[in-house]
């Protein structure tokens, strides 16, 4: 399966093409994503037709829209999408397209949980969504959504940094968030992300007691008050601080739901929705298989 749209779709079937030439493999089925059709349905035909590896050369989106449908058919990921944060967490390849097709090919699965998201809007929850990473809500989104696709299109992953640095002067928002079915709390924060993955681009370790293949998340509820606050939040996120931060409140759980008091935005790995009243999000341990390098993916 892959992105056409994607920058290195190219050469990422090319490298496919020819590792599967050097392992044995029969040549690949190539089955390219369309807008309507960014991955699923692409990836129940290879069931049908009785693929061994399902071998994605896509983003996170395409990604997780595979890992929702493919149960432990193992998954391959060749990453050229933008911030590619599953193969940053996995430490997958991500600057050479031959050894990363290799891993893709012959790699060792390894057992990953799967998030199924939900959102509440227009008077009804829309269909669970796959998720791998990480999922949003709040100024996280927003920085998402307000990414101009020139700068995505000319520098990846760091036009996220310019969006994000207008997000970082946003006030925080009211709402309320419920852990495995607990007494909601109400609370204003920036945004709450729920996790089952640590790392996110810019070498920032924004979670730190979730490993992938755990079967709880962690949650981040960002209680940022200031903009002077964010130094310390920074300071962390780049290993330079070990002490806690008081605007970074951590806690465990296998579900989650959240309810601004405002519709807003979500992200669920990168991928945007938009005008969200509720958010509920749960864990599926030990869901799908991802190939990976032998050597065990940092924490």
């Amino acid at each position: 399966m892959i992105n056409p749209t994607c920058v290195g779709a190219d050469g990422a079937l090319a490298a496919v093409t020819a590792a599967s030439q050097r392992h044995g493999w029969q040549d690949p089925l190539v089955l390219p994503t369309t807008t309507n059709q960014t991955g699923a349905s692409q990836a129940l035909t290879g069931l049908d037709a009785g693929v061994d590896r399902v071998i994605v050369a896509g983003g996170d989106g395409t990604v997780r829209q595979v890992a929702g449908v493919v149960g432990h058919v193992p998954i391959g990921i060749v990453p050229i999408g933008t911030a590619n944060i599953v193969a940053r967490n996995l430490d997958l390849p991500r600057h050479r397209l031959d050894q990363a097709a290799d891993v893709a090919l012959i790699g060792a699965p390894r057992q990953l949980s799967l998030g199924w998201v939900s959102c509440f809007s227009d008077g009804g929850w829309g269909e669970e969504m796959p998720m791998l990473a990480v999922v949003g809500i709040g100024r996280d989104a927003q920085a998402i959504a307000t990414t101009r696709p020139w700068m995505k299109r000319h520098l990846g992953w760091l036009a996220y940094v310019e969006s994000g640095g207008r997000a970082a002067f946003a006030g925080s928002l009211p709402m309320t968030v419920s852990l495995d079915g607990a007494q909601p709390i109400a609370m204003d924060a920036w945004s709450v992300l729920v996790a089952a993955m640590p790392r996110l681009p810019l070498k920032v370790k924004a979670f730190f007691n979730v490993t992938p293949g755990d079967d709880s998340f962690e949650v981040l509820h960002v209680l940022l008050k200031r903009p002077r606050e964010w130094w310390p939040v920074a300071a962390k996120g780049f290993g330079h601080l070990r002490r806690p931060v008081p605007a970074l409140r951590y806690e465990r759980a296998r579900q989650v739901k959240v309810c601004p008091h405002e519709p807003c935005a979500v992200q669920i790995d990168g991928d945007l929705v938009s005008g969200v009243e509720q958010m509920s999000v749960r864990m599926q341990a030990s869901a799908i298989a991802i190939a990976v390098p032998e050597r065990a993916p940092r924490g």
